[in-house]
């Protein structure tokens, strides 16, 4: 008598080769996301301001200048100038459009599969990488760069960078977004100093409130890693930076019909739109988002082998 296997079921179309898992597994990416840390700081959203560009107003208050000695009865010497700046940031759009099918949607298994839904909760992920794309340009235009040319990252680097950083009179907290490839070299330097040094891994409680892609902390730095950091000539170029040397603003559309979602705590919108000749709904994902160095004196380009 021949024995039923499953192999002999699939070959008379009793089984099937293979089925689709009720649940989407996602593939492998990178989600950091340093928006809500700290480092980077929020001016606002241009809406109603009259231009896409809200320019950042820097003076020299607080204790920049010092007091002069002047004798009793005595006018100052001199009149003491107020020293001012300014940086820019330009707001621009930003996009993903994606089309599903009537068929694709309808062959699917349920809440969990490609649905406009899903697309449209997976444009929140998708606007904060865009954010970190901008932030790792914005780090590799620090004029002042630590680090070596084709060689891995050391403890003297991070060194290297506190004192310029500090030399310059900044006074922290200060932030790290480094390449994989750099956490890892760096790492191993630290190993090397037997003890002496620690690098303070992140536990569970500080990635629910840092996000994804938080490291740890080392010398008073808190270290994210993402492969968005920028590579040129063979060197990846993160940056060690204060907090206010960057900061970015957003804007929301005015959308008054259609169907429209905001996830909330995002910058992005989505709209849903249908063509109805093509049995297809359209997904638009948009983020209206703009960043700049404020101070560049408060940053330095971490720049080691890739």
């Amino acid at each position: 008598m021949a024995t039923i296997t499953h192999a002999t079921l699939e070959s008379g179309n009793m089984r099937m080769a293979s089925i689709l898992s009720q649940e989407i597994a996602l593939l492998l990416a990178d989600r950091t996301s340093i928006r809500t840390s700290g480092a980077v700081e929020y001016f606002g959203s241009v809406n109603g301001l009259g231009s896409d560009t809200k320019q950042i107003r820097l003076a020299g208050l607080d204790g920049y200048d010092t007091m002069e000695s002047v004798a009793d009865g005595a006018d100052p010497t001199a009149t003491t100038d107020l020293t001012s700046s300014a940086a820019s940031i330009a707001v621009s759009r930003y996009a993903l459009y994606r089309h599903l099918t009537d068929i694709a949607e309808l062959s699917g298994q349920g809440g969990g599969d490609i649905t406009p839904q899903r697309l449209a909760a997976s444009a929140v992920g998708e606007a904060e990488k865009c954010f970190m794309d901008l932030v790792a340009t914005a780090i590799a235009t620090f004029g002042t760069d630590v680090g070596t040319s084709g060689s891995d990252a050391t403890v003297d680097d991070v060194f290297s960078a506190l004192a310029t950083l500090q030399g310059a009179s900044n006074s922290g907290p200060y932030f790290a977004l480094l390449a994989p490839v750099q956490l890892s070299d760096l790492q191993s330097s630290i190993r090397a100093e037997a003890g002496a040094l620690q690098f303070l891994s992140a536990t569970q409680e500080m990635l629910n409130i840092k996000g994804a892609g938080y490291a740890g902390s080392f010398l008073g730095i808190d270290v994210f890693t993402s492969s968005q950091v920028t590579t040129a000539t063979g060197d990846r170029h993160g940056a060690i930076w204060s907090a206010g040397a960057l900061g970015y603003c957003d804007a929301q559309p005015v959308i008054s019909y259609g169907d429209v979602v905001r996830p909330a705590g995002s910058f992005v919108t989505v709209e849903f739109e249908r063509n109805a000749s093509m049995a297809v709904t359209e997904i638009t994902s948009s983020a209206y988002l703009g960043l700049s160095v404020i101070q560049d004196g408060m940053g330095v380009g971490f720049v080691t082998d890739a």
